[in-house]
């Protein structure tokens, strides 16, 4: 039997209400899934909105203490088409002066909010690199409710200025291909079902989860997602219970990845994609 390949663990941290504030959830749940992780020798990669660097500031040290990666998830969580250039740069380059001063450790990756990073918002691309930034993981290289961009490579590869972009792990299912370590996808998809996808994934792929403080709240009461449809806000409400269970059984047990490694190990093979 062929061995199962592993995933590189990254979370987004972020409030999914927008509050980041004394009621906000998020901090006692990401302590919860820290420990966990802690517990099976698991270190990876966190995207942080630069807001939180604010608001908890003790909680992004001890991230940084326990070995994960903190790279950069936008100041306030606002996607990529709903602001211009020049507010983006602003903002992202405060965001990640907050998380650098907050941890005292230079931030290499960004991620952008809902995988906003698609054929209409490229200009992006120069800004991220221009702003010190050496990897983008934020492309949803398939159709998708949100965002999407189909036309992308779904494997790592080189924008034409030199920024790494590690898109989000897609497979194919029949006639349709969609994300499945992360989000709704990973808490709805069958594990037996999430186990094929990974073990068919190309070898020169990057596979990482993606999940958020939330997907592991159990206990959280139902919100109605600001924007979002209320089929939309009903998926991430439910089935919430087996999301750590399913991220353990894709990610190795002392597993020591992260992004920032792999793009230090493989950046020099990739290939160029000139869109």
């Amino acid at each position: 039997m062929s061995k199962v390949k592993s995933a590189i663990f990254t979370l987004d941290l972020e409030d999914h209400v927008g509050r980041y504030d004394t009621s906000s959830r998020y901090p006692s749940i990401s302590r919860q899934v820290l420990q966990t992780l802690a517990q099976n020798g698991i270190v990876g990669t966190v995207f942080v909105v630069g807001k939180i660097a604010k608001a908890e500031p003790a909680l992004l040290r001890e991230i940084s203490d326990l070995g994960h990666e903190l790279a950069c998830h936008s100041l306030d969580h606002t996607p990529l088409d709903k602001q211009a250039p020049a507010a983006f740069r602003e903002d992202t380059a405060r965001a990640k002066h907050l998380i650098e001063n907050c941890i005292g450790k230079a931030v290499v990756g960004f991620r952008a909010p809902v995988f906003s990073l698609t054929k209409s918002t490229l200009w992006a691309v120069d800004v991220l690199a221009e702003l010190g930034f050496q990897y983008s993981s934020s492309v949803m290289p398939t159709h998708n409710p949100l965002y999407g961009f189909p036309q992308a490579p779904t494997k790592p590869f080189l924008w034409k200025n030199g920024l790494v972009e590690i898109p989000c792990p897609v497979g194919k299912l029949g006639p349709i291909t969609l994300p499945y370590l992360g989000g709704f996808y990973l808490r709805y998809l069958p594990q037996i079902l999430v186990r094929s996808l990974i073990t068919q994934a190309d070898p020169e792929s990057c596979l990482w989860t993606y999940c958020h403080p939330y997907d592991f709240d159990t206990a959280e009461p139902f919100n109605r997602i600001q924007g979002a449809p209320l089929w939309t806000s009903i998926l991430l409400w439910f089935n919430r219970r087996d999301t750590l269970p399913k991220i353990l059984a894709v990610v190795r047990e002392n597993s020591s990845s992260t992004l920032r490694g792999w793009v230090e190990a493989n950046s020099a093979c990739l290939p160029r994609y000139l869109p």
